[in-house]
């Protein structure tokens, strides 16, 4: 790079910019900080922030991938002027950030950090994201996000059809109608009055209407209630329309090894497109250490990495990364592994579904056991908690009655009933509901390890 081609690190807001250029790294990040960030333009989402920003003269725009929505613009418009984009991801930027002491939830110091970074990590490529394949990878992840925003769209429209049906044809009004052949809702296609495009229709709903108590009583099916119908049958047709372009997306070969092993998984369509669209392709997780530490960043891009959030006695390892990606691997246990008719007839999806099922028996073996650690792990961050509030206006050894007298306080009432019998230390109901959330939490980490190994014997397979 020539020493006097500029860089600007460019931290995106809804409506505007904060642009840093740079022509080098400067050496105290802190102090060059202190001293310019004052002159580091703001630049709006309109004419004049595009052509101040294209004032600067940027060889490289340095971007982070966050709120994608509102630095895409920027991006596309730089692009069209021939100006280089790099993007580089916000653990990577956080750390140097940090590392360089340039305090948090600033642009300013967000912008100098995206600036300085790439400067410093010009010449290594791999310290970027890999955004060469975003001709097919973005419009992926955009679909992907289209589709969470439907099911969002269509919930509360859902909840409030039901309720209507709940005095206009009572029998549907709970009835959990299945998508058909044609991709449509029955149900919803029935109370819309819309016809559907399927060889074979029984008519299920005709007929049940027919049989209703509602218009017996002359309650109809009134016009709202159809058009709440029809706006969900939409709905659909945009879902379906999406998942055509996905499906489209998922048939390019460079996908083949991706789909292989996700198929025989039992990952479905928009599973599949969700996490191809966050881990595609592996080698971006390869450039520095070694295999554990790569797995370890491919765990975490699916929201599965671990980080230490330890305060005062409270010492814990939190679940970091993509929350979208851990829903989704979510239901994807739920509905593919942890059904045993479910599961793909593949080694793989047995060793996963084995591990549901060992963690699955561990607790049914010993239900108290497990009640009893609930209890205690409750107790102890209580504890904790008032120690670190209390703990720098007591002495330490009012600090340490304090804990002798908790312990008793909390074991007393948890351990024994009214009458002086001992009683079930946590509702047996909770415990199950909470342990099995987190069996199938753990069953989903698991399954990104077999993802990321499988993947590796196929496309990088040890001499």
């Amino acid at each position: 790079m020539e020493s006097k081609s500029v860089v600007i690190g460019l931290d995106v807001s809804k409506d505007n910019v904060v642009a840093c250029p740079l022509t080098e790294a400067p050496y105290n990040l802190k102090l060059y900080f202190k001293e310019n960030k004052e002159s580091f333009p703001r630049l709006y989402s309109n004419r004049d922030g595009i052509k101040e920003l294209l004032a600067l003269n940027p060889d490289c725009v340095v971007l982070e991938p966050t709120g994608v929505h509102y630095s895409w613009i920027w991006a596309h418009i730089l692009k069209s002027h021939g100006i280089k984009i790099l993007w580089v991801g916000h653990s990577e930027v956080a750390s140097f950030r940090k590392s360089k002491k340039l305090p948090d939830k600033n642009d300013a110091a967000d912008a100098l950090a995206l600036a300085a970074y790439a400067l410093t990590n010009w010449n290594y490529p791999e310290a970027f994201l890999g955004y060469e394949h975003e001709s097919f990878i973005i419009p992926m992840r955009e679909c992907c996000l289209q589709l969470q925003n439907l099911n969002r769209i269509q919930s509360p429209v859902v909840n409030r059809l039901r309720q209507q049906l709940a005095r206009e044809f009572p029998e549907a009004a709970l009835k959990n109608s299945q998508r058909g052949p044609d991709g449509q809702i029955p149900l919803w296609c029935f109370i819309a009055g819309r016809k559907r495009n399927v060889k074979k229709d029984q008519g299920y709903y005709e007929k049940l209407y027919q049989i209703s108590i509602a218009p017996t009583y002359g309650v109809e099916i009134s016009e709202y209630s159809r058009n709440l119908a029809n706006q969900l049958c939409q709905l659909t047709d945009w879902e379906i329309a999406i998942e055509t372009e996905l499906g489209a997306l998922l048939r390019l070969p460079e996908f083949n090894a991706y789909n292989q092993v996700m198929d025989s998984l039992g990952m479905g369509l928009r599973t599949k497109s969700w996490v191809i669209s966050q881990i595609y392709p592996i080698e971006r997780f390869l450039h520095s250490g070694n295999y554990r530490t790569w797995r370890a960043r491919f765990k975490q891009r699916l929201g599965y990495g671990g980080i230490e959030d330890s305060s005062g006695d409270k010492e814990r390892i939190r679940k970091s990364g993509s929350k979208i990606s851990r829903q989704m691997l979510y239901l994807w246990i739920v509905t593919a592994i942890a059904p045993t008719r479910n599961r793909p007839d593949t080694a793989i999806a047995k060793q996963l579904g084995e591990f549901y099922d060992s963690r699955t028996r561990q607790y049914n073996d010993n239900p108290e056991i497990y009640h009893s650690r609930l209890l205690e792990k409750q107790k102890h961050d209580a504890i904790a908690t008032l120690k670190t509030q209390l703990g720098p206006l007591l002495s330490p050894a009012i600090v340490i009655q304090l804990e002798q007298s908790l312990n008793l306080t909390l074991d007393l009432p948890a351990l024994l009933g009214t009458d002086g019998e001992k009683t079930s230390p946590v509702k047996k109901g909770e415990a199950r509901k909470r342990f099995g959330k987190l069996i199938v939490s753990q069953t989903a980490a698991k399954g990104v390890e077999l993802l990321f190994n499988e993947l590796m014997r196929i496309l990088h397979p040890k001499p």
